[in-house]
């Protein structure tokens, strides 16, 4: 009876030193890394004025980490931007582009979203000279 309890835990103890490398060779990846942000978003948001607004998003790589250049094609016009991610944030600013303005001129701004686990940005978004803010959320296109 002895010798199979030592046994037993000679077994045990080798099932817990392969888990536990195993664990050590294949560790979880951060929650804030569990989306890459590069891709195409469908939009829908409320600008400042409470005017309702759906589009797209393209977000690619910028020159540096955690920096990404933002596309927006929104009804009435088209916007671009830079941002910054910090853990599940992600900030930005944008103008639009000339040319594509509406009657009113040309805008900029700001952007603020949080990143969910399942990549969709949700925030606000800002006027340079309005007061109230708007509000963003840009959904993944699966592809």
């Amino acid at each position: 009876m002895r010798r199979a309890s030592k046994r037993v835990a000679a077994v045990v103890v080798v099932l817990l030193a392969v888990l536990g490398a195993g664990c050590a060779a294949f560790p979880q990846p951060k929650t804030e890394s569990l989306h890459e942000l590069p891709g195409t978003y469908y939009v829908n948001g409320e600008d400042p004025q409470g005017v309702e607004y759906g589009g797209r998003l393209e977000i690619t790589q910028g020159d540096a980490p955690d920096t990404y250049e933002m596309q927006w094609i929104i009804t009435g016009s088209l916007q671009t931007g830079t941002a910054v991610r910090d853990g599940d944030r992600l900030t930005a600013e944008w103008a639009t582009v000339e040319g594509s303005t509406p009657a009113d001129g040309p805008s900029t701004g700001t952007a603020e979203y949080t990143i969910e686990s399942d990549g969709t940005l949700r925030g606000t978004r800002t006027v340079d000279g309005v007061d109230e803010q708007g509000t963003e959320e840009a959904f993944p296109v699966a592809e």
